[in-house]
């Protein structure tokens, strides 16, 4: 595509946007800011209540769900979801060989690596 094709997409994009027919741009999430606000929220979370596992897969299953718009392909949140439930099933199948095993403790390196493909995939 040329600089002229370019621009005038540009302009016609621009006009759409003004007649109301395509939406405004979103504005570019902080994700540094959004992950400590989403940390702080939790950590002031209601202690008194003792159901948040079932709020919190709640929330897992509306991630697992989520899809790029145009494409319909599988969201990069839905894949953090999915890592999430993969974590979770690999350290409890950690946990349970450290007990097979007669160990009662263990090294962090050795966790890490039973959990490493699911945090690089």
């Amino acid at each position: 595509m040329t600089k002229k094709e370019q621009k005038e997409r540009a302009r016609i994009k621009k006009q759409l946007k003004e007649k109301g027919i395509l939406p405004p741009d979103k504005k570019k999430l902080n994700r540094k800011k959004f992950v400590d606000e989403a940390m702080q929220e939790w950590n002031a979370r209601d202690k008194e209540c003792y159901v948040w596992d079932i709020y919190l897969m709640d929330a897992i299953g509306i991630m697992l769900g989520d899809v790029e718009q145009r494409t319909l392909r599988v969201s990069s949140e839905a894949i953090g979801a999915a890592k999430c439930l993969k974590l979770a099933v690999r350290l409890k199948e950690f946990e349970e060989s450290v007990k097979v095993r007669g160990d009662t403790s263990y090294k962090l390196k050795e966790k890490y690596d039973y959990i490493r493909d699911i945090i690089e995939a």
